[in-house]
């Protein structure tokens, strides 16, 4: 994880700078931020707050829709809240997945009722929209459900075509970069800070564990004596109510329900599968693999609404079995959960990802970059550019990423190397030229190799020691300038490239507006009164003859109205037989005046 830019930068950062499009997380993340604009950073903390609730009331909300069983729909939302890619996403950081899982069960709720409404449809572009951005892995899996919807409905076509258009006016520009770069794959890459890690086996992952380990119960058996097999046995026996359930629904469930949820199962794990396989970006000397938690919620989703209508087929004996379900997946995920109630996570405050000098620097020029080194072994180093405070989440562009070596690598290893030699050649000039204004040896790494960095730097006439700080070790460049603007910043010039790039985030902005005045409830909310039923010219002549036929007498007095209250006798007089009028909506009929009768002004309509 790392904070969020101020609020006006937050929304700078989702234009292309110098070609490079921004991410579509980056619209995600403005967005989230704007809710908390004071403190755009906030509504981060406020997410991992409130994702557990905001998942278990969406999957109980979506399980609705399947089952009438109360045991089914508890069963839906509590095992989606307490999943493994969920928690294990709070664990580890993993603001994208986390967002996607609480996404996830509204998303599967609109995109299978847009074609009730345009206000379905429009809702259901914009959730696809959050969900792909926070996961484009499943972009494949999206466009399958989208042919297939499209292809099991003509009449609703347009409704369904419509759920695609937020994510491709979001994705275009990125998608266009990609295929004029020849790496149309990196269209995938997930957004944000990738760490490596290793992907789970197929076990694991059929399991709902999207990394190795199972999120720490291998450890804990290999403490012990046991570990592999055993550790894999025995989650696979404490998930084994809910793929049992999962299995009864696959065979009495609606058949849409089944052919719906058997397709968004494979597709996931599939997606999880491939994903592992797939190592598109590097971090330092690893390669990384495609995150596949992503796959992951949207099987162990379908999974869950099938083990909901299975629990629904239990009827009175749902309530048990489900309980014993829910208690063992929530042992199942133990080792993870209580890294979060012990709080033994790696999260720390914002402010200390830089040291203050270099805060203090960022802020009087936001230009000025610090290079960040780690020894990472015996004549590795690890090197990055900083720029201003410190890393921001909404600067990450994966556009800017490449596999391969590029220029500015090739001139950034030569910096260093230039520092790491005793008795080199000046480096002045390189460090000017990147706006390097510090440079930071952070603690950990190779110690021998550290030890030798630091006696390398303070033997350059460019370096001035600047102390010891939590980060590490600091040196301030000597007499260092910073440009005006440097490759990668925001700032960018009125050239042709700028003026296309805000063309197309003004297309972008009007697209997310439409769709979203599109998504808006109106016909909901609008009060239309009932249109009252006209009688028929055959009604209103027999209640024209009812009332003028009577002239005098009892019988006169026997078709006054009851709604006459100041013609009413002292003691009413109670008809034989209620009189029903035969016309519901029936206009008031007059009251006719009977001169025989003497008026009671002081008798009220209670008398009645």
């Amino acid at each position: 994880l790392a904070p969020l830019s101020a609020i006006d930068q937050l929304w700078n950062n989702t234009r292309a700078v110098d070609g490079v499009p921004a991410d579509p997380f980056t619209w995600v993340l403005a967005v989230l931020g704007s809710l908390t604009f004071w403190n755009p950073s906030q509504i981060i903390v406020v997410l991992m707050v409130l994702s557990i609730p905001v998942t278990a009331l969406g999957g109980w909300i979506w399980a609705a829709q399947l089952t009438d069983s109360k045991a089914g729909r508890a069963l839906t939302g509590l095992g989606f809240a307490v999943s493994p890619v969920l928690l294990g996403s709070l664990a580890g950081g993993h603001l994208p997945t986390l967002i996607l899982t609480m996404v996830l069960p509204w998303l599967v709720l609109s995109a299978t009722r847009c074609r009730e409404s345009w206000s379905w449809a429009g809702t259901a572009s914009l959730l696809a929209a959050v969900a792909l951005a926070a996961a484009p892995i499943l972009l494949p899996a999206a466009i399958i459900l989208l042919v297939v919807g499209a292809f099991t409905t003509l009449r609703g076509i347009g409704r369904v075509l419509t759920t695609a258009l937020v994510p491709l006016v979001l994705f275009a520009p990125k998608i266009i970069t990609s295929l004029v770069n020849g790496r149309p794959l990196d269209v995938l890459l997930d957004p944000g800070i990738n760490s490596s890690f290793v992907p789970g086996t197929a076990w694991h992952m059929l399991l709902g564990f999207p990394t190795f380990g199972l999120e720490g119960w291998a450890a804990i058996l290999d403490t012990v004596g046991l570990g592999g097999p055993p550790a894999t046995l025995l989650v696979g026996v404490l998930m084994l109510p809910i793929a049992l359930l999962a299995l009864l629904g696959l065979f009495t469930g609606r058949v849409t329900v089944t052919l719906l949820s058997a397709l968004l199962g494979g597709l996931g794990m599939v997606t999880a599968l491939a994903a592992g396989q797939l190592h598109l970006t590097t971090s330092g000397n690893e390669s990384i693999s495609l995150w596949t938690g992503s796959g992951l919620a949207v099987y162990w989703l379908a999974l869950l609404s099938l083990a909901a209508v299975g629990a629904g087929a239990l009827r009175r004996a749902a309530t048990p079995v489900v309980a014993i379900a829910l208690i063992a997946a929530i042992v199942a995920v133990l080792p993870v959960a209580s890294q979060l109630f012990l709080n033994q996570t790696s999260f720390r405050d914002g402010s200390t990802q830089m040291p203050a000098l270099v805060r203090a620097a960022g802020e009087n020029d936001p230009d000025t970059r610090t290079l960040v080194l780690t020894a990472e072994g015996e004549r590795s180093v690890r090197a990055q550019l900083i720029i201003g405070t410190g890393l921001r989440l909404d600067q990450i562009r994966t556009g800017a990423t490449a596999p391969e070596e590029t220029a500015q690598d090739q001139e950034l290893a030569e910096l260093v190397g230039g520092l790491a030699s005793v008795g080199g050649s000046d480096v002045s000039e390189s460090l000017q030229e990147l706006s390097v204004g510090h440079v930071l040896l952070r603690e950990g790494g190779n110690a021998v190799e550290r030890a030798d960095l630091q006696l390398a730097f303070d033997q350059h006439e460019s370096l001035a020691s600047a102390g010891t700080t939590e980060q590490g070790l600091l040196w301030r460049v000597v007499d260092s300038e910073t440009h005006a603007s440097v490759e990668g910043d925001a700032a960018t010039n009125l050239d042709g490239t700028a003026f296309s790039g805000q063309t197309i985030w003004l297309v972008q902005l009007v697209v997310i507006l439409g769709v979203l005045l599109l998504a808006l409830p109106t016909g909901e909310v609008m009060w239309r009164p009932e249109r009252r039923k006209r009688p028929s010219r055959k009604s209103r002549r027999g209640t024209q003859t009812s009332v003028t036929a009577p002239a005098t007498g009892a019988s006169a007095h026997e078709a006054e109205p009851a709604e006459s209250a100041t013609d009413a006798p002292a003691e009413p007089v109670v008809p034989a037989e209620p009189v029903v009028p035969a016309v519901q909506d029936e206009p008031e009929v007059p009251a006719v005046e009977n001169d025989n009768e003497p008026s009671h002004p002081e008798t009220n309509g209670d008398a009645r």
